[in-house]
Parts: C-alpha cells; structure tokens; sequence
C-alpha cells in the first residue's frame, strides 16, 4: 500500500505516520497544507511551516499545498497532483475526533479514487496519550486556546506531570484531552521515526490575552546518538 500522509506536524498526524509504517505501508509523502490564517477549521496554522524540518527528520519526501480561499479545493487539487505524481493508493490522516475534517477528507478521497485511512479515529484518548508517552514522543504546545490554558503552557513540553494536569483540565473545563477541538495546538521535536530530533533556537510569542501561539523563527535537527 503506497500512501501520502496529511500531515500538520503536531501530534496526531506524526503518530499517524508512524502507525502507517508499523502497518507495513509504503509512505511515500507528507503532505501539509498551508492554511491562509489561524481561522483554517482544517488545517494547523502555528508553524506550519517547519513541518519540512519534520520530514527531513523522517526521511520523508515533503510537499506543501498552499491553501486558497477555498482550502478544501486546494487540497482536492493538491491531492490530485500528488496522486499522479507519487502514484498513491490511500491518504493518512490523524483525525481523531472530528467528524468535520473527517467527513470532508473522506469526500476528498472518494472524489480522487484512493482510500481514506485514519488510524487513530474514535481512539479513547487516554488510551492514546498513554501510546505516545510509551513511544517516547517528545511534544510542545504550540498554540492555546481553551479555558485553563494560559500563555505560560506555550512551548512546553508535554511530561507526564503536564498531561496529568491537563487531564484535570479536560475533567473541568470540558476540554478535549487530546485538543482535537481546537482547545490547544502541538508541535513534535521527537519520536521514534525520527533519524534526529529537532532542537528549537529561537521563538517569539503571539498571544491576544484568551488564545495565542508559539512561532518558531529558528530551528534546527541535532544528531540522535545510538542506544
């Protein structure tokens, strides 16, 4: 099965990847979009684009697709091109939740005439925390926007005392564990695909007083030294 992966750089769409090559399936691609703003219903905004530095510490191919006003065209083009480039049987996504992105990705894929796999659809998500710290995934937050997420949680690493907390947060204020409704945005410095893992050199914060975000402005890969 040779397929491309949707890929945001956070969290979801880097644990898909690797669900994807533990299937045993060819991935041929990441494929990130490009959203025009933080308003995207789609697409991640913060730091999209160093989802390139992602993939090279994947070894992965990596191609963007600028979104257009209409993002969903874009991506039906950018897929097209994609499938006939790469010839590709499915497209991987990290949807977990989200019958909005699902839906329309799955409509995407049907118009195209290659599968739709999700890997982590409807996947408890305490079950799926506890899956990415048994794999070693390093995570920060990069963008916030939920009732008891402050701008202190911006560009933290999520420990395991952190997704504790953010449990209780979830329990109180009716956030969803893993942010797949927006309430918070991450970006993966490490995992176990990853050839190296991503050190960043230097940030800047956007932050409007309820919601913000973490913008990388220089990072960089760093030699993984053998176990």
């Amino acid at each position: 099965m040779k397929v491309a992966v949707l890929f945001s750089g956070g969290k979801d769409s880097t644990y898909a990847t690797w669900v994807a090559e533990h299937q045993g399936w060819d991935v041929e691609a990441l494929v990130s979009v490009l959203p025009r703003g933080v308003e995207s219903l789609m697409f991640h905004f913060p730091n999209a684009r160093w989802t390139r530095i992602q993939a090279e510490a994947m070894g992965l191919p990596h191609y963007t697709i600028e979104a257009g006003q209409d993002e969903l065209l874009s991506l039906q083009e950018g897929l097209d091109k994609t499938r006939d480039t790469l010839g590709i049987d499915g497209v991987v996504s990290g949807a977990v939740a989200s019958d909005y992105q699902k839906s329309r990705i799955d409509q995407i894929c049907d118009t195209l005439g290659v599968k739709s796999f999700a890997p982590l659809w409807h996947k408890d998500p305490k079950i799926l925390v506890n899956d990415l710290k048994a794999a070693g995934f390093k995570i920060i937050l990069s963008g916030v926007g939920a009732a008891g997420l402050d701008k202190s949680w911006l560009g933290q690493e999520l420990t395991d005392e952190r997704w504790v907390t953010l449990g209780k947060l979830s329990r109180t204020h009716g956030i969803h564990l893993t942010g797949e409704g927006g309430e918070y945005e991450t970006f993966v410095l490490d995992a176990p695909h990853f050839n190296n893992p991503i050190i960043i050199e230097k940030t800047h914060y956007e932050w409007d007083g309820q919601s913000g975000y973490l913008i990388i402005e220089q990072a960089s890969l760093k030699h993984k030294s053998a176990n």
